[in-house]
């Protein structure tokens, strides 16, 4: 169906493949994963159906998103989810914390959906219609330009501001840790298959013209080099498990980003799209089992601090399996989900390193991004390792762990979510996500190197209890507070902006104010002066000196009139 608007063409379909299928069944899967753990973690919640319908409508947008054969719908469930993301993060309305948080989040993401709202509307300028497969069709092949540069590549760039807010990349990536004060389902969801992860599928629908813009791709490309670096760095020295899974995701979504900075117009990162698309589907899967799990033990222990779960997870044998699957996948072993998509990212930046002299890409770009991967391979490895001593080990002054009673549905629900972890990786080598970068025996070899190296260490820091211990040490409350990201946040934008609002409110009122008052000032002063000298006047003689006034006026103005007249030829006077 298509509707001619305006002398544009709106074109709502869908668009199905094996990769969008396979999206959209993991993102049914989590979504009722969240909806069922939420019956029992919320249970005494008077809120309970409110924060459930949300989640049902924030998993349909997710849906439409992938779905979507048109960018009007793209963009629809785009701003559907960041709606209901505002929802889900301040459901414990009641605290400040989880309001601010929510505040947060949605200004951040809403500022950045400038830059997306923007490249969208270039591209439907200039391709007439909304159409994804018209877009493709006019921006592959038009060669207009604006200010100088491809236009592709200035609507792309604003459209990948917008992929980086969502994502919590930098400069935008500390409202996502945030974003822990929603309830544990919230996070699930929002962490696993909806929202961060949306930037990916975006980017896939448009990679044909992402492809073009050089530009675009090198601010994608230095974005989620650098987030996927620090954020792990972060997560190593989180004292709170829960937030130590929130940079986790930033990082890791820096991860399935990456290949879509690598695709060029001369094919040499083969297989980009697949790659990011399976790393998101990967993740999914894990990052739900770990939140959740994460949930029962919290209910358990009454917190989510290392030193409170310690332990926690040998209290249930579902708990510890899915705790220690889900782990294991994030730190990319082979074989388990995590670690088959991850490898073949891996295996994109490598390809496309070894063949930068047939891009016109700058050569360092794919050089970063893959020096970028093999540090967070290792630093991931070390904090799932630490994670995992965290979950599994009684700490020194520890006592032992009784066994938890943990309902039949949560079991079902963590059951479900670590056989997807276990054998996932079998949906990849079938070739639902094909082509999805080729992942020799000898890069997994090394990957695998990389990721024991970092279990190692994060597991011999570990040895004598959870090295970040309280959370009271400097680079743990450096870490824990994002860097104060927030003091950046307040200096460089708030502030500016409050000083600028009290600046023009004093201009409004002290300058443009000062002009409307004056009028009315001066006309209340005439008619008080006039009204003084009526009360003080006699009545007949206010009309007698009205009356001259008025013969004064008249006779004034007749000899203006005369005055001014032209003169007349005298009568009888010569012709």
């Amino acid at each position: 169906m298509t509707v001619d608007i305006g002398g544009f063409t709106l074109a709502p379909s869908l668009h199905l493949t094996s990769a969008t299928l396979t999206i959209a069944a993991v993102v049914v899967l989590v979504t009722v994963c969240v909806q069922v753990f939420s019956l029992w973690y919320l249970r005494e919640d008077p809120r309970r159906g409110s924060f459930q319908g949300t989640v049902a409508l924030f998993g349909a947008a997710m849906l439409l998103l992938v779905l979507s054969g048109d960018i009007v719908l793209t963009v629809i469930g785009w701003e559907v989810m960041g709606w209901c993301s505002y929802l889900l993060i301040g459901h414990h309305s009641e605290r400040a914390s989880a309001r601010r948080a929510a505040q947060k989040a949605y200004l951040v993401t809403r500022v950045a959906d400038i830059g997306l709202i923007s490249g969208v509307a270039l591209l439907i300028a200039g391709a007439r219609t909304t159409s994804l497969a018209g877009i493709h069709e006019h921006w592959t092949s038009a060669p207009d330009t604006l200010l100088g540069a491809p236009a592709a590549t200035w609507a792309m760039a604003l459209i990948v501001i917008g992929v980086l807010g969502k994502a919590a990349q930098l400069p935008f990536a500390d409202w996502l840790p945030d974003a822990m004060e929603g309830p544990t389902p919230a996070s699930a969801l929002i962490h696993a298959a909806t929202m961060v992860a949306a930037g990916t599928v975006l980017l896939a629908q448009l990679e044909p013209i992402l492809r073009q813009a050089t530009g675009a791709r090198i601010l994608l490309g230095v974005s989620v080099a650098l987030t996927m670096v620090l954020a792990a760095l972060l997560a190593v020295f989180q004292a709170d498990l829960k937030r130590l899974l929130a940079w986790s995701t930033v990082s890791q979504v820096a991860i399935m980003l990456s290949p879509f900075a690598l695709t060029n117009a001369a094919g040499t990162a083969h297989g980009a799209v697949g790659a990011g698309l399976g790393h998101m589907y990967g993740h999914a899967l894990f990052k739900a089992l770990l939140f959740l799990t994460v949930g029962w033990l919290a209910t358990t222990a009454g917190g989510t601090s290392a030193r409170l779960l310690a332990g926690t997870a040998r209290r249930h044998p579902v708990a510890m399996l899915s705790w220690a699957l889900g782990l294991a996948a994030l730190a990319g072993l082979p074989l388990v989900v995590g670690g088959v998509t991850k490898e073949h990212v891996v295996a994109v930046a490598l390809d496309t390193t070894r063949n930068a002299d047939r891009s016109a890409d700058p050569a360092w770009l794919p050089l970063l991004v893959l020096v970028a991967l093999v540090v967070t391979v290792v630093l991931t490895a070390g904090y799932a390792a630490r994670a995992l001593a965290v979950g599994l080990l009684v700490g020194r002054d520890e006592p032992a762990r009784t066994r938890a009673v943990m309902p039949p549905a949560i079991v079902g629900v963590l059951t479900a979510l670590a056989l997807g972890t276990l054998v996932g990786g079998l949906v990849v080598a079938m070739g639902a996500f094909d082509p999805a970068g080729h992942a020799s025996l000898v890069l997994v070899i090394v990957v695998t190197l990389l990721v024991v190296l970092g279990a190692a260490v994060g597991g011999w820091l570990s040895l004598d209890g959870d090295p970040i211990g309280d959370g009271t040490g400097r680079l743990a409350r450096l870490a824990g507070a994002g860097l104060h990201v927030d003091r950046a946040y307040t200096g460089l934008v708030a502030r500016p902006v409050l000083a600028l609002a009290r600046l023009a409110a004093f201009v409004d009122d002290a300058v443009i104010g000062t002009y409307a008052r004056g009028a009315g000032w001066l006309v209340d002063g005439l008619g008080a002066v006039g009204d003084a000298g009526h009360r003080r006047a006699r009545p007949a003689t206010a009309t007698l000196l009205v009356g001259l006034g008025a013969v004064l006026l008249v006779g004034v103005t007749l000899v203006l009139v005369l005055a001014g007249a032209d003169p007349q030829p005298a009568l009888g006077g010569a012709r």
